[in-house]
C-alpha cells in the first residue's frame, strides 16, 4: 500500500480524533454556538475530502475487487467494517450540521425529519467516529504486515538463509567439491582410453610375426 493509507491515518489520529473529542467537550459544556457547531463542521468537510479523495480509491482499487470471496481475510473485512462504521458516522454527521445550521432559520424544511434532541444521535456519531478510527489502525497494522502473493516463499528463503549462513556456506562448499570430483574422474579416464587403444592394435601387429615363424619352409627344405 502506497502513501494514501499513511497520510489518511495521520490525519484521523492526530486532527480528527483530537476535534472529534473537542467538540463533545464543546457540547458537554453546552457551548453550542459557534464552538461545538464549527468544531463538527469542520471535520465533518474535512472528513468528506478524505473519504473522497483518499479512502473510496484505496477501498476500489485495493479491496473491492476481491469481494465477497475474500471477505473473511482481515485485510479485506477490516477496511468493509471501516467502510460502514466510517460511512454510517459520516452521514449521521453531516445530518446534525445541516440541522444546526439551519435551525430556526428559513431552510429548515431542507430536512424532511427533524431530531428535536440531538444529544443521543451525537453521541452515536463520535462512537462510529472513534471506532472507524480504531479499524483504521487495526487496517494500517494489517496491510503493512502481511507480505505481497508469491513474495512469502522468496522471504522466508532468504530469511533461512541470512539466518544460518554457515548452513548455506556448507552446501556451497559441498557443491563445489562434488564438481571437482567429476572433473577428476573425467580427467582419469581420459588417458586411460588413450593407453588402451595401441595396446590393443599391438596385439593385433603382433599376429603376423607369428606368421612368420612357422615351421612351413623348413619342412620343404628337409624333403629337398
Amino acid at each position: 500500500m502506497p502513501e494514501r493509507p499513511v497520510l489518511t491515518l495521520l490525519a484521523y489520529v492526530f486532527v480528527l480524533a483530537p476535534g472529534m473529542l473537542l467538540g463533545f467537550y464543546f457540547a458537554r459544556r453546552k457551548l453550542f454556538t459557534p464552538y461545538h457547531k464549527l468544531t463538527m463542521t469542520t471535520i465533518t468537510v474535512v472528513n468528506w475530502f478524505l473519504i473522497i479523495w483518499l479512502m473510496l480509491s484505496s477501498y476500489a482499487s485495493g479491496v473491492l475487487p476481491n469481494l465477497p470471496g475474500q471477505l473473511g481475510q482481515p485485510q479485506y473485512l477490516l477496511p468493509t467494517l471501516h467502510a460502514i462504521t466510517g460511512g454510517i458516522a459520516q452521514l449521521l454527521a453531516t445530518y446534525l450540521v445541516i440541522l444546526m445550521w439551519t435551525e430556526r432559520t428559513s431552510l429548515e424544511r431542507i430536512l424532511p425529519v427533524r431530531i428535536r434532541n440531538i444529544k443521543t444521535p451525537m453521541r452515536i456519531t463520535l462512537g462510529l467516529w472513534l471506532t472507524t478510527i480504531v479499524l483504521g489502525v487495526a487496517i494500517f497494522a494489517v496491510w503493512y504486515s502481511v507480505p505481497p502473493a508469491g513474495a512469502s516463499g522468496e522471504a522466508a528463503a532468504t530469511e533461512e538463509a541470512l539466518s544460518d549462513p554457515q548452513a548455506a556456506s556448507t552446501e556451497e562448499a559441498q557443491t563445489t567439491e562434488e564438481a571437482q570430483t567429476t572433473e577428476e574422474v573425467t580427467a582419469q579416464a581420459v588417458p586411460e582410453a588413450a593407453a588402451t587403444t595401441p595396446a590393443a592394435t599391438g596385439d593385433a601387429g603382433s599376429a603376423p610375426a607369428a606368421s612368420e615363424e612357422a615351421p612351413a619352409p623348413a619342412s620343404t627344405e628337409a624333403s629337398g
